[in-house]
């Protein structure tokens, strides 16, 4: 991941650290005294959230930074939740450094929560990572876990149990409208694992139609871009097989880096397209600092341009393009469906996408130990196209049922047969689905897991002062 750096931002605060207690004169209680080390990162979040966040002159006023003695709580009151679901603050830079460079600690499978009957919940698996302790455990795309050590999953419980660093997993199976346990226990510790998000690619030969058919489940670009070279890697294969029709399944990709969204636009986009440049989006900022970049050079943050094929890219040279989505396709993947959609046909099979329309950027404190992640832009296409709030719509509207998902590449599934039938004009057998829905199953999504359906753009060295300067 490239380091986003900023300068300090007037860190300096005047008051002592002081262990103990003082009395307010006005009421008379003793209150906490907030310790140096807590003022100094209280500090350091407000005026980066004064230059830096997109809703700047929605900032809530009569906070008393000095005041505040947890500065997670601090900036979530600063947030304006009117409009922002994803703005968000880590107290380990370190683990969330790690996780955007494919490289977390996690058991490496990618979960559904379904609120069942009497308030319980249980998980269907999205997707594995290879080489993770879930696949080891034996763990597949379109299992049922019915509890976590043997404790029944329920909404005040099911996120902790499936974030915890080891335990068991008890599976399950759909009879009919009815979870029965299969009687299978598998045990996972979570250790750290290459989360590379390209874990299925395929070239489909439908009597002699070549398709090329890729499963992307997060934009990282890893350390040295490494991922983009697999991305890269898998086009060229691609390209050797003679495909005329390519298939990207981003159905659970959330989003992430702004550099793999634009490698992975360029690499489909026609050749002119991207051999001109031509823009793939525009952003906007607050006030300030959009005028700051406007008048300080930095005109290449105001866009972001598809890159010409290279030794380093591969372009495949796409008329059109299907893209398989549900409500997990947010923010990068919708950059990149928005973004080639003036220049070619895209082609939406599935689920309305999420609908997010922000970037954020990754900032770090001095001391490397917080991270705040605040919006700081929103995008638009070549032609202005965004605030699409209620997600982008499919153009063949498909469920994805998880309790009877089938292998990535499996011609069973639906959606991946309609795009099948679209790109060669020929049927193929899909899997009969009963909906999920039909059954009394909701999906449910954790605060956590909408928080980082994010996309991170290019950070830069930046004074406060100058950007400081372009405010009113």
């Amino acid at each position: 991941m490239k380091k986003f750096v900023f300068y300090t931002l007037a860190l300096a605060v005047l008051m002592m650290s002081v262990w103990g207690c003082k009395e307010d004169p006005l009421t008379g209680e003793e209150d906490p005294v907030i310790p140096h080390e807590t003022l100094v990162t209280n500090n350091w979040i407000k005026e980066s959230m004064e230059l830096y966040y997109y809703w700047n002159d929605k900032l809530p006023t009569g906070i008393d930074y000095t005041k505040e003695a947890d500065p997670e709580a601090y900036f979530y009151k600063l947030v304006y939740k009117e409009k922002d679901k994803w703005s968000r603050i880590e107290s380990d830079y370190k683990k969330l450094e790690a996780e955007l460079n494919g490289e977390p600690v996690t058991m490496g499978y990618n979960p559904s929560f379904f609120l069942i009957a009497n308030n319980k919940v249980v998980i269907a698996v999205k997707y594995v990572y290879p080489g993770s302790p879930a696949a080891d455990a034996g763990l597949k795309r379109g299992d049922i876990i019915l509890s976590i050590d043997n404790a029944q999953l329920d909404t005040s419980n099911y996120y902790d149990l499936y974030s915890g660093p080891a335990y068991s997993v008890q599976l399950g199976r759909l009879e009919g409208n009815t979870l029965m346990p299969t009687g299978v226990s598998v045990s996972m510790t979570a250790r750290v694992t290459n989360t590379n998000p390209l874990i299925y690619h395929e070239v489909l030969d439908i009597d002699g139609h070549k398709i090329g058919y890729i499963v992307y489940v997060e934009f990282i670009a890893g350390e040295d871009d490494v991922l983009l070279t697999d991305i890269d890697n898998i086009f060229d294969e691609f390209k050797s097989a003679g495909i005329s029709d390519l298939i990207v399944d981003v159905r659970y990709n959330p989003g992430g880096e702004i550099d793999a969204a634009v490698h992975l636009a360029s690499g489909i986009a026609p050749f002119t397209v991207a051999n001109n440049k031509d823009v793939l989006i525009k952003l906007t900022y607050n006030e300030g600092l959009e005028s700051y970049l406007k008048s300080s050079g930095h005109a290449e943050y105001l866009s972001n341009r598809f890159e010409p094929p290279s030794d380093t890219l591969t372009n495949l040279n796409m008329s059109r393009v299907y893209f398989l989505t549900t409500s997990g396709t947010a923010s990068a993947s919708e950059l990149v469906i928005v973004g080639l959609d003036p220049y070619m046909d895209v082609i939406r099979i599935g689920e309305p996408t999420y609908g997010k329309y922000a970037g954020a950027w990754v900032m770090p404190d001095d001391n490397e130990k917080w991270a705040i992640i605040p919006i700081v832009s929103k995008y638009s296409n070549a032609t202005g196209y965004t605030d699409f709030v209620d997600g982008l719509p499919p153009d063949y509207e498909i469920d994805d049922d998880m309790f009877h998902a089938v292998p990535f590449g499996d011609k069973r599934d639906p959606m991946l047969a309609k795009a099948i039938e679209l790109a060669t004009g020929k049927s193929v057998s899909a899997k009969s689905l009963k909906k999920t829905e039909r059954i009394g199953y909701k999906v449910i999504v954790p605060q956590e897991m909408k928080m980082k359906s994010n996309l991170y753009l290019e950070g830069f060295a930046v004074e406060p002062e100058a950007v400081r300067d372009h405010a009113h």
